[in-house]
């Protein structure tokens, strides 16, 4: 287990990255409780994902200090349709949850939204999700609709 004490810092995530987000993420499909991924993720998959992210799009990696190992990522996507809001996605490795990690990761990303000059976030969770709903919760999120299993809450930067 990850101690609650564990230095981190928090950096844009790099194709070198590929690998340990893969091996981050596999575990959390695997639960099947936890995404609506339901394919295991390949590291491949993984590079021509960094590799194609669209303009103004974030990809955030937490790296512990001192094993500059990844305890998770967090990325938002414009949305296509609405050039003012971006998609957001946070993992964190289930032996580091509730450490604070994603919370650190949204904030630093707040910093970079708002320098993009987005205004709304919004995150599509799982119904089942209670963590994810809570942890969205916490930051600010409001749950907005409920469509097909899926909870739709937004964050307004402004």
């Amino acid at each position: 287990m990850i101690a609650a004490e564990t230095a981190y810092r928090v950096r844009r995530a790099h194709v070198s990255d590929a690998g340990a987000i893969a091996d981050l993420i596999n575990p959390i499909i695997a639960d099947g409780g936890l995404t609506a991924m339901t394919e295991n993720m390949t590291v491949p998959d993984q590079e021509s994902f960094i590799r194609s992210l669209p303009n103004r799009s974030v990809y955030l990696a937490a790296i512990e200090d001192a094993t500059d190992s990844l305890l998770g990522v967090q990325d938002c996507l414009p949305d296509p349709d609405r050039p003012m809001q971006c998609d957001i996605s946070t993992f964190v490795d289930l032996k580091a949850s509730r450490r604070g990690v994603g919370r650190n990761l949204f904030n630093e990303m707040l910093k970079h939204l708002d320098r993009l000059g987005f205004r709304t976030i919004r995150a599509v969770i799982r119904e089942e999700n209670a963590g994810a709903r809570a942890f969205y919760r916490t930051l600010g999120f409001i749950e907005t609709a409920n469509q097909n299993g899926k909870v739709i809450a937004s964050y307004r930067l402004d």
